[in-house]
């Protein structure tokens, strides 16, 4: 990962080289700040998941942490994890209004 880069992919192949899962992250400018936009999640539905999608949560997660820039979610699955896990709360962008 460089963190310099404005275009992130985190990819996780197989022994294979088949594409298990990939991740793309943008960085943009808006008003209040710069943010790392989360704008595509594949899974390949042919393997784990769960265990896929959390590998690739600590790849976004430590990117978060290391640049100090929050994470906008689009994808309605990443929503739903970042809904699930405390920990995401801290590091969402334009995170939903709930009570």
């Amino acid at each position: 990962m460089n963190k310099q880069d404005t275009h992130q992919i985190f990819t996780i192949k197989n022994e294979e080289d088949i594409l298990l899962s990939s991740v793309t992250l943008d960085k943009i400018a808006r008003k209040d700040s710069n943010v790392w936009i989360m704008n595509h999640f594949f899974i390949n539905p042919q393997f784990n998941s769960q265990d896929l999608l959390e590998k690739q949560m600590q790849k976004v997660w430590q990117l978060a942490q290391e640049t100090n820039l929050p994470i906008w979610p689009l994808d309605p699955m990443i929503i739903d994890y970042f809904t699930q896990d405390p920990q995401f709360h801290k590091i969402w962008y334009h995170r939903p209004f709930t009570r």
